[in-house]
């Protein structure tokens, strides 16, 4: 069950390693200083492991080829083919997409009770991503 009313942390969960962590401790300020919240630290971790998973992939990719000497494929590429896709499914999820920061920019401002007589641009570019 996600937990949305717990913060994120700044540091990354003691078992994430490698690209994950890096990801983690680069997504996560992110995240916080657009004032993204209610977001559950689930979705984030899956985003980061994700993106370890595509790094890993390409680097097997990148050491062995696309395919081996028989021509067949590389599984790595199956794997770096589903991580990307499920990478931009998560970063739409979060925010990170100019599509989703639009939607959350409708939301923040739709939330919002006073508008001051600023129009929709105006109210957007308020709001940091």
């Amino acid at each position: 069950m996600a937990d949305y009313k717990t913060p994120l942390q700044l540091t990354a969960p003691r078992y994430m390693k490698g690209y994950t962590r890096t990801m983690w401790e680069s997504l996560v300020p992110l995240l916080i200083s657009r004032g993204t919240t209610n977001v559950s630290k689930s979705v984030v971790e899956t985003y980061c492991q994700t993106y370890g998973i595509s790094r890993q992939a390409y680097e097997d990719i990148a050491e062995y080829g696309m395919t081996d000497e028989d021509g067949k494929k590389n599984p790595s590429v199956t794997t770096y083919e589903n991580a990307v896709k499920n990478l931009r499914g998560l970063a739409s999820d979060l925010g990170l997409t100019p599509s989703s920061q639009v939607q959350l920019q409708k939301l923040i401002i739709d939330s919002s009770d006073e508008h001051d007589g600023k129009s929709f641009s105006d109210l957007a570019q308020d709001i940091k991503f």
